[in-house]
């Protein structure tokens, strides 16, 4: 499987990408896990969040899903 950053460099700019690992895919998501906190920003193609619930992927503001990656 090929890095896509599309994604997060749309949500967060090439230089903040710097700061996290392309994890993989599920379906339509992106994950993306952040190099410090071990936490994870998912993303769809357009750029929206979503956070894992323990049993499935739900919409989470970008705001709210920032501050989470980064605390």
């Amino acid at each position: 499987m090929t890095s896509d950053w599309a994604p997060l460099e749309q949500v967060l700019g090439p230089k903040l990408c710097e700061h996290f690992m392309f994890m993989g895919r599920f379906g339509e998501l992106y994950l993306y896990k952040h190099i410090d906190t071990r936490r994870y920003l998912n993303l769809d193609a357009e750029g929206r969040c979503f956070r894992y619930t323990g049993n499935a992927y739900e919409r989470e503001e970008l705001r709210r899903a920032m501050a989470h990656v980064f605390s």
